[in-house]
C-alpha cells in the first residue's frame, strides 16, 4: 500500500485542520483561566451577633472608608456572622448590615492598617452584658418597686389601735 500524493495531501490538510482547531479552542479556554495566590497578611474581622449570641449570618453589608459615600466593599456575612476585610491606609471604617426582617448595625470602627499600631476595640466597645444579667436586673427593678409600693402603702394606712378593734364589735 502506497500513499499517493494526493492522500498525503490530503492527510496533512485534515491534520492541519484538527491541530488548528485544538490551537484555537485551547485559547478561549485559557482567557477564562482564573489562578490562585496564597497571601498571608492580617486581617480585620467585625463579628456580628444577635442580642441572643446567634451568628448574623449570611446578611448583607456595607463596608465603607472614612469619609466615602461609595461602599468600599459589599457582600454577605459568613455561616459564623463575620466580616472580613483587608484594610489599606485608612484607619476609620464604617459597617452597615442588615436583614430583611428590619435587624441591623451601623457602626464606626477603628482598624489596623499594615504595619501600624494594633487598635483597641475593647476600650471603644460597650461591655458584653448577657441575656440572664438583664433579666436579673429587670427582676431586681420589680422587686424594689413592689418593696417601694408596700411601704407607701403601710405608711399612708394608720395602724388600728388593739383597743379599737375590740370596741368595735361589741
Amino acid at each position: 500500500m502506497t500513499l499517493r500524493a494526493r492522500d498525503v495531501a490530503r492527510l496533512l490538510a485534515v491534520s492541519g485542520v484538527l491541530v488548528g482547531s485544538l490551537a484555537g479552542s485551547s485559547n478561549p479556554a485559557m482567557a477564562h483561566e482564573v489562578h490562585e495566590k496564597l497571601l498571608l497578611a492580617e486581617a480585620t474581622v467585625v463579628h456580628l451577633t444577635y442580642a441572643d449570641g446567634e451568628p448574623f449570618s449570611f446578611e448583607r453589608y456595607e463596608l465603607f472608608a472614612d469619609g466615602s459615600a461609595k461602599p468600599t466593599l459589599t457582600g454577605r456575612t459568613d455561616a459564623q456572622g463575620r466580616i472580613v476585610f483587608l484594610p489599606d491606609a485608612v484607619q476609620r471604617w464604617r459597617v452597615r448590615a442588615f436583614s430583611a426582617d428590619g435587624h441591623g448595625v451601623d457602626v464606626n470602627f477603628d482598624a489596623l492598617s499594615s504595619g501600624g499600631p494594633a487598635a483597641s476595640t475593647a476600650a471603644t466597645a460597650p461591655p458584653d452584658v448577657g441575656r440572664a444579667s438583664r433579666v436579673l436586673f429587670g427582676v431586681l427593678v420589680i422587686l424594689v418597686l413592689f418593696c417601694g409600693a408596700q411601704l407607701f402603702i403601710r405608711r399612708r394606712k394608720p395602724p388600728a389601735a388593739a383597743g379599737e378593734s375590740s370596741d368595735a364589735h361589741s
